[in-house]
């Protein structure tokens, strides 16, 4: 079960990090509306692929080099998701507005 403001996105190619039976396999992860300060620690990244990597380490809450071993369809899915808490937002004020 989960929070009406979450999203569970099955990963079209289940990534494993770690060997043997350590090793960990991620089938699914559960993205949310990021807060500030996780845009703000996507944002240091030297690019926009970097910034999306980190963006959904943090907020899935599993390691980068998981979220780096994601195949382009499943990356592109969770910047989708991603992309969907900004649609009902609120206007951002700009110069000149009043």
């Amino acid at each position: 079960m989960f929070n009406e403001d979450e999203v569970p996105l099955e990963l079209i190619k289940p990534v494993s990090i770690g060997k043997g039976e350590g090793a960990v396999q991620y089938t699914e992860i559960t993205l949310r509306e990021p807060n500030a300060g996780e845009l703000e620690k996507a944002a240091r990244a030297d690019t926009n692929v970097g910034s999306l990597i980190t963006m959904i380490s943090l907020i899935a809450k599993i390691p980068r080099s998981a979220v780096e071993k994601f195949s382009r369809a499943d990356l592109q899915a969770a910047e989708a998701v991603l992309g969907s808490f900004t649609g009902g937002g609120q206007a951002t004020p700009t110069a000149g507005d009043d």
